[in-house]
């Protein structure tokens, strides 16, 4: 009897993993994290997938605008390309700045996966930047530059 509940569980914990949402675990960065990065200068890829006008609003400086939100397809993602480049160069851990942190950001990172970057060196910026507490660090260029 035993090994049948065994069995069982672990079947159902398989199926489990099968599901969207159980089966990729999202590396996540707190803004807090962020922010100590960038504040010590550790080298780190930023990979902006906001939609373009957002960008112009608010964005960190240096990041790689990509305009790649909401991130559907491989075309919308075509951008995100320079970040694999990047980390070709210099093996970067790569922070994926989204409008939520939420499902464009995941995309994002099974795309930058399949391009070959490590799932361990791709991370998404916790509620991204509609949750980032430190407004002061963002750049705003609406109205001015291209």
């Amino acid at each position: 009897m035993y090994n049948k509940k065994t069995f069982f569980t672990t079947m159902v914990m398989l199926f489990m993993m099968t599901i969207p949402g159980f089966a990729n675990a999202f590396n996540m960065m707190a803004a807090e994290d962020l922010k100590v990065r960038l504040d010590t200068k550790d080298p780190t890829i930023l990979l902006d997938i906001q939609k373009k006008n957002a960008y112009k609003e608010h964005h960190f400086y240096g990041s790689i605008r990509t305009y790649a939100y909401p991130a559907k397809n491989d075309s919308d993602l075509e951008s995100a390309v320079q970040a694999v480049r990047m980390h070709e160069q210099n093996g970067n851990d790569v922070v994926i700045i989204g409008p939520r942190g939420g499902r464009a950001s995941q995309r994002t990172t099974d795309f930058l996966i399949t391009r070959g970057i490590p799932e361990e060196k791709i991370f998404i910026l916790k509620g991204g930047l509609k949750k980032w507490p430190y407004r002061k660090m963002l750049l705003n260029i609406k109205g001015g530059c291209k």
